[in-house]
């Protein structure tokens, strides 16, 4: 059974809730009033979801469709950066310059004539939606990306699909028309690509709506959905959560098992496929690694390699650290972590440590309870540091901290968190 979107008994009367600054924008906010728990208990990969109720400026301070053309011209994004696409496909190169940038003027005459302006990848280079991404990865402990889309008015944007990421559609200017229909493939492998269905194979439809400045919709990966804007011109950002799977996990644990035991880096038998000998060999090893595998294989190896994809592999928000790497540090020096930085601390027999954004560090066992602190605590005072650390430890601890990236001190503005839009 299809179910039509009441709008009118969701959002009667006048939008409530306040504006927040990008950098205070969680993903509490997206499904608000449906809390945290009902989300992944009834929503989560299993239906769409339609949320109203936020000012219609709400996201706004993510990104808005002033900001559109500005991106374009400072930030020069390439093809795959930068797309124009119609209801029958990708725009391809006739907005181009010949150094691949784009042609200003070609992107609005395409617009114009009914293409859609897609803009990726602002995750790594638009400082709010990076500090925005930052916090829901935060939150999910799951890779975030986002695309932002531009539709003219009474077209439609990209063809009926299905993507393999979880979408979240926040509407940000302009009013749209959405379709969602059931899955074209039951969870399908996150690529972070989509596809297009033909109209004579579109599954069930199952939620038909509008989306008005400062609603929201999920669509779960794989569920069929199209979209067509109404009498003015519509922007949306999509978040893009790329979830890591069950399978992502277990292949993280077979890989630090790999890199610890060098059993699992040998060669496959020589003619495995057409001797039997090799086959024999083939069986053999096969047991063996199993067993092994079943034996010692950790949950704390798959955690941290799946912190090493999550955190530091992603480096932290620029905030003029150069500039502080010479300060004075003192006993009594006020430090914090820098602006959206994510963490995790480990401990394992002899060493603690804590991955972070973009780096981490190891150390004995000792400091367990000052990273601890360091990790939970608003403002870090080195004296406070607790651990039974003499106070030169203590120092040499938060020093290390602030040249690896980690810590910067308390009284630097909080600009990235902040969110200033320049």
């Amino acid at each position: 059974m299809m179910a039509m979107d009441n709008r009118s008994n969701q959002a009667a009367g006048p939008r409530s809730g306040e504006v927040k600054r990008a950098g205070e924008i969680g993903f509490e906010d997206l499904l608000a009033p449906v809390t945290l728990e009902d989300f992944f208990r009834e929503y989560w990969e299993q239906k769409p979801l339609v949320t109203r109720g936020r000012a219609q400026g709400f996201f706004a301070p993510l990104f808005s469709i002033r900001d559109v053309d500005r991106v374009i011209c400072y930030q020069k994004p390439g093809p795959g950066r930068l797309d124009l696409v119609t209801e029958g496909g990708f725009v391809r190169d006739n907005f181009l310059n010949l150094d691949n940038t784009a042609n200003i003027n070609l992107v609005y005459e395409n617009y114009l004539k009914g293409s859609t302006v897609i803009l990726s990848g602002l995750e790594e280079t638009w400082e709010p939606l990076v500090v925005f991404c930052r916090k829901l990865e935060g939150q999910l402990s799951h890779p975030v990306a986002v695309a932002v889309y531009l539709t003219p008015p009474n077209h439609h944007g990209v063809q009926p699909h299905f993507d393999t990421q979880e979408n979240f559609i926040l509407q940000v200017d302009g009013v749209k028309h959405w379709k969602v229909y059931g899955a074209g493939q039951e969870l399908p492998r996150v690529e972070g690509s989509y596809t297009p269905v033909a109209r004579e194979r579109l599954p069930e439809l199952l939620l038909e709506t509008e989306l008005h400045p400062g609603d929201m919709l999920y669509v779960p990966r794989g569920f069929v959905h199209e979209a067509e804007a109404r009498d003015s011109a519509s922007l949306h950002i999509t978040v893009d959560v790329h979830v890591r799977t069950w399978r992502d996990f277990l292949e993280d644990a077979l890989a630090a098992m790999a890199d610890r035991n060098p059993r699992f880096r040998k060669s496959l038998p020589p003619g495995l496929l057409n001797g039997s000998h090799a086959k024999a060999q083939l069986e053999e090893g096969f047991r063996e690694l199993m067993e092994m595998v079943h034996r010692e294989v950790r949950l704390s190896d798959a955690l941290g390699k799946h912190a090493e994809k999550l955190i530091v592999a992603r480096p932290p928000l620029p905030d003029g650290h150069f500039a502080l790497l010479h300060a004075e540090i003192g006993l009594d020096t006020p430090l914090r972590k820098r602006t959206a930085m994510l963490t995790r601390r480990f401990q394992e027999e002899a060493v603690a440590g804590i991955q972070f954004s973009g780096n981490q560090i190891l150390g004995p066992v000792k400091i367990a309870e000052a990273l601890r602190h360091i990790d939970e605590t608003e403002i870090v005072v080195p004296s406070q540091l607790p651990g039974g650390l003499s106070n030169n430890e203590k120092l040499v601890l938060v020093r290390r901290l602030v040249r690896v990236g980690l810590l910067t001190h308390a009284s630097e503005g909080n600009s990235a968190g902040a969110a200033k839009r320049g």
